[in-house]
């Protein structure tokens, strides 16, 4: 399968991303997305850290696996990451809590007191980090619609009960909120069914939510929703506007994307910093941040 990436496009993208760290590993991620691992290496800035992964063991409680996934249950405490016990993968785990795949460097990050919209909640991994962040002040709306997600996710939820700053959406997140969709696949990779006759499932966007549910703020927004990202900005335009959230959203999904999301990003907030950063070996993990300039 072959990738194509617009030049002219990938080079106003990195005119605007604000640091050479990040200008050089988007670059590298490209290479390495193009080629398919065959001769492109990337020079991870975390690459030291990938050491440790296997540490991630110690706090596995069993290796009994009743989850539809064959997670297994971690307590992150006994390894000093956070006060959380849940179902998910050692990966996961390693990439949520250990690299912090939604923070750039204490540069942009979640912190006490904000409001957090987790697009693509999978089965609470990342609501349970942004909820541990945030604190009793804060609040991390959760964006999930899939069945078995969220059964584990409710399942991960009560193993926290000290944890009560999450509310969970059950609506894929999309430009707009009238579309009937289905799934195709599970787990953290299912994607959204456009060509569904008799789903009930209806999207929803972050701006009529925002409307809807009277938010007063929107500190935050993470969006890892399997090729969605795009189409989700444009229903987000106006609380974007109105909140200038710090932002983390994934890339990798499509060729496309690493392109025209950012460049999205900088026509409706020209006043946002831009950073790159990536958090696996190979292709996928590869997250653009922004923040408002102050």
């Amino acid at each position: 399968m072959a990738f194509y990436f617009k030049l002219k496009d990938i080079s106003k993208v990195c005119s605007i991303l604000n640091d050479e760290y990040s200008k050089n590993l988007y670059l590298s991620a490209i290479c390495n997305y193009v080629s398919q691992k065959q001769g492109f290496l990337i020079c991870l800035y975390y690459s030291h850290t990938w050491r440790y992964y296997q540490n991630i063991i110690l706090a596995r409680c069993d290796d009994i696996k009743k989850n539809p996934y064959d997670y297994c249950l971690y307590d992150l405490s006994k390894i000093n990451l956070a006060p959380i016990k849940l179902y998910y993968s050692l990966h996961g785990i390693f990439c949520d809590f250990y690299l912090e795949q939604y923070s750039y460097k204490n540069l942009i990050k979640a912190q006490k007191g904000d409001y957090v919209i987790d697009g693509g909640a999978c089965c609470g991994d990342t609501a349970l980090y942004f909820a541990n962040l945030v604190g009793e002040s804060g609040k991390v709306f959760a964006f999930e619609f899939i069945e078995d997600n969220i059964k584990l996710f409710n399942k991960n939820l009560k193993m926290n009960s000290h944890i009560n700053n999450i509310v969970l959406v059950k609506h894929p997140l999309y430009a707009d909120s009238d579309t009937f969709v289905d799934s195709i696949g599970s787990g953290s990779s299912a994607t959204i069914n456009f060509n569904s006759s008799n789903s009930k499932i209806k999207t929803l966007s972050i701006d009529d939510f925002v409307k809807n549910n009277n938010i007063s703020k929107i500190d935050f927004i993470k969006l890892d929703i399997e090729g969605s990202e795009f189409d989700t900005l444009l229903g987000a335009k106006e609380s974007i506007k109105q909140f200038k959230p710090k932002i983390a959203i994934c890339l990798y999904h499509s060729t496309i994307d690493y392109t025209r999301i950012p460049l999205l990003l900088n026509e409706i907030m020209p006043s946002y910093k831009f950073y790159f950063d990536h958090f696996t070996l190979g292709r996928y993990e590869s997250v653009l941040f922004a923040i408002h300039k102050d």
